[in-house]
């Protein structure tokens, strides 16, 4: 497309709103992903985006459903409010990127069969929203062509780090339509770990008990920090101090990772952020790299309610096309990697769907993460949760 429609208008109270349903629905997928205790790592943000990708298309029960997933049925927001706020979010995160030479990319791209004519409504709302790129491909003639096309733009979006989004056979001749959503994050520290300082023989202990050998980051300073029953929570800024990492801890020989995970929820996250304290610390963190593939995550968003969509008897997709043509979703897939190490974080994202026819300061702390924990990657201004995950081995 050459320019951006419109964005539908949205007031900061409506963005807030949205802001709280989307991150209530990373804590849901959190609850629904991480069971069990192997390590995990996803963007809500790329996800929630996809969902409101689709919204302002979904009519009916569809459309319901989709709102619901993202805490935002009783909002009074329409699905045009929704993806216009959640796209406002990604803008101003791009923005807070820029102002601390942090490299961000949030790309959401549309891809049409030649045979769908795309509603002029639909597409001014997701392109007013996201700035979405329309692409139009043969899916009928070939469709690995067309998958590897679609896999080809995400992993260029994603620096390389995102590859086969989408498996073989997940697009066929009858697929109509594919939503993708990519994030790229390449931030540095605000206070960077000296590699001198980094203890490459530490010690983690597993969620099993067992041990093993992990390089422990280690520096003094200010940070963030909140501490609960069970549980305490330190605040890493990134360069710029508007992008900043969370590290969730269980209290060692109380807590266990899947007790913290069961008892969080939107509001107790929200009241953990809420109590956040500079402080002066004595902070341990490990390396880390995970890579997660989540598959098709059709189950996961049918846990949260999201049912009709991927029904071709049921979805109500008729606002994404000029001659309402029949479709749904037939899969959503996303992949995405996290590196942490004393310089900062490398993390990416994608998700996709295709869809076929039819107070005061606190005292001096010690933060040790030497034991499984839970993490979140988020932009300060808004409040919009980007990375999120677990990691119970080094």
């Amino acid at each position: 497309m050459a320019a951006h429609a419109a964005s539908i208008p949205v007031s900061d109270a409506q963005r807030q709103l949205a802001t709280q349903g989307s991150n209530a629905f990373a804590v849901s997928l959190l609850r629904a992903l991480g069971t069990g205790d192997g390590d995990l790592t996803f963007s809500p943000q790329t996800l929630s985006d996809l969902l409101a990708l689709v919204a302002p298309g979904a009519r009916g029960q569809t459309a319901a459903q989709l709102l619901s997933a993202l805490g935002l049925s009783t909002s009074g927001l329409t699905a045009d409010q929704v993806s216009a706020a959640l796209g406002g979010d990604d803008s101003v995160a791009l923005a807070d990127a820029k102002q601390g030479s942090i490299t961000l990319r949030i790309s959401s791209d549309v891809w049409t069969a030649t045979t769908v004519k795309p509603s002029q409504s639909y597409l001014s709302a997701i392109d007013g929203a996201f700035g979405s790129g329309l692409h139009q491909t043969d899916f009928g003639k070939d469709p690995d062509a067309a998958r590897r096309a679609v896999n080809q733009l995400v992993e260029q979006e994603t620096n390389g780090y995102i590859s086969d989004l989408f498996p073989p056979n997940s697009i066929d001749e009858d697929t109509r339509m594919v939503l993708t959503d990519a994030l790229y994050l390449d931030a540095a520290w605000a206070s960077p770990f000296d590699p001198s300082d980094t203890n490459t023989s530490g010690t983690f202990t597993r969620a099993d008990g067992s041990t093993e050998t992990a390089a422990l980051m280690e520096q003094s300073g200010s940070f963030g920090y909140a501490a609960g029953s069970g549980w305490q929570l330190a605040e890493l800024p990134y360069q710029g101090g508007k992008l900043a990492m969370d590290v969730l801890l269980p209290d060692s020989g109380r807590g266990t990772l899947a007790s913290l995970r069961g008892q969080l929820t939107s509001a107790s996250l929200t009241s953990m952020l809420g109590g956040i304290r500079p402080v002066s610390m004595q902070l341990t963190l490990p390396r880390f790299t995970t890579d997660s593939s989540l598959g098709s995550l059709k189950q996961v968003l049918g846990q949260l309610g999201v049912k009709d969509l991927f029904n071709p008897d049921a979805a109500d997709l008729s606002g994404m096309t000029a001659d309402r043509e029949s479709l749904y979703v037939s899969a959503v897939v996303a992949k995405a990697h996290i590196a942490v190490g004393e310089h900062g974080t490398v993390a990416a994202a994608a998700a996709g769907g295709a869809a076929g026819a039819t107070a005061a300061r606190a005292p001096g702390v010690t933060f040790t993460v030497d034991h499984p924990f839970l993490y979140l990657i988020r932009d300060l201004t808004t409040g919009q949760i980007l990375f999120m995950g677990q990691e119970s081995s080094i």
